[in-house]
């Protein structure tokens, strides 16, 4: 059998593999005894047929991972390499299961597409591909997702999951487990994603954010408290107020410089959630006035670690003096 596997969901991809091992036998131990891992970047075709050759060992089959598989199909010599590969899949034992993964969708027309697929019942392509958060597509998959594990999501929750967690479907699944679990049973409720999911945590502070920066006083001293209320130890607070007015900094001289969301999550190792919101609070700041700000936080760091002033009360004298800023 040949699978091709192509599409940007590696998290996907590795479950269909996953599933692919399981079927080798029920013995873990005959797993790596025939399994092999081959990289696609650097794997010679005899090497290849060496593995695919090889009979499987006290088990059903043998699977064989080529990985990082060259996509083009232009001319080059990895076209050329694609070619001899398209030529040799007719003639992959019964015993074996090759899965081709590439890195990116391939085309309709791709060479590989075009020689799997006149293999006819012998030959398996599927494309995937990460869910898109816009159009409710991801939201979607969440919901898919929380039923296969027989979780019950309440209205709204797929929806900020998909928004604070955006496509790592590796992740999203982890807390998709964590939440169920803390359910108990029961529907997970949008205060579970707030308690228990580290971005819709950092929600709220982006929320006070935009509160002292629209100069809404009262707005970001409720939210101080509420965080506070949850169980937020003040220095918390205060160390993520800080990070977010460094991240603010850092990325307003970014956009002065022409780059990007996409360029500027790269360039400071963020998730597109925090970077689109502190791309749009940066824009209510100018850079002068994020580095007065930073430098009264740090002034506001010091007086509680010195015992000048009580952490809470710190905290609120300063959400009052940067609403005003």
């Amino acid at each position: 059998m040949i699978h091709v596997f192509h599409g940007d969901s590696e998290f996907e991809k590795s479950e269909a593999i996953a599933a692919l091992r399981c079927g080798i036998g029920d013995d873990p131990s005959l797993w790596d005894l025939n399994c092999t891992v081959l990289d696609g970047r650097t794997v010679t075709l005899t090497a290849l047929q060496h593995h695919c050759d090889t009979p499987p060992f006290l088990g059903e089959y043998r699977l064989v991972i080529v990985n990082e598989l060259p996509g083009k199909d232009d001319g080059s010599a990895e076209t050329g390499w694609l070619q001899e590969l398209s030529a040799y899949l007719p003639h992959v034992p019964e015993t074996t299961h090759l899965v081709l993964n590439v890195g990116k969708a391939l085309p309709p027309r791709h060479r590989l597409l075009t020689a799997v697929a006149a293999l006819g019942p012998k030959g398996d392509v599927r494309l995937f591909a990460l869910p898109a958060l816009k159009g409710g597509e991801l939201a979607h998959w969440v919901e898919r997702r929380a039923q296969r594990k027989g979780a019950r999501l309440g209205p709204g929750v797929a929806d900020d999951l998909a928004t604070f967690i955006g496509p790592d479907l590796r992740r999203m699944d982890n807390e998709l487990e964590k939440l169920a679990l803390y359910a108990g049973g029961r529907a997970v409720t949008r205060e579970d994603v707030r308690k228990l999911v580290p971005y819709a945590q950092e929600a709220s502070i982006f929320a006070m954010v935009d509160a002292l920066a629209l100069r809404q006083t009262a707005q970001a001293l409720r939210l101080l408290t509420q965080l506070h209320n949850e169980g937020a130890h003040p220095l918390y607070l205060l160390t993520m107020i800080v990070r977010q007015y460094r991240i603010l900094l850092q990325v307003k001289e970014l956009m002065g410089q022409g780059l990007d969301q996409e360029a500027i999550a790269a360039r400071l190792g963020l998730h597109p959630f925090p970077t689109g919101k502190a791309m749009a609070q940066a824009q209510r700041y100018r850079f002068e006035q994020l580095v007065n700000i930073y430098d009264r936080l740090l002034a506001t760091d010091v007086a509680i670690k010195t015992g000048q002033m009580e952490a809470l009360l710190a905290l609120n004298v300063l959400v009052v003096e940067l609403a005003r800023l």
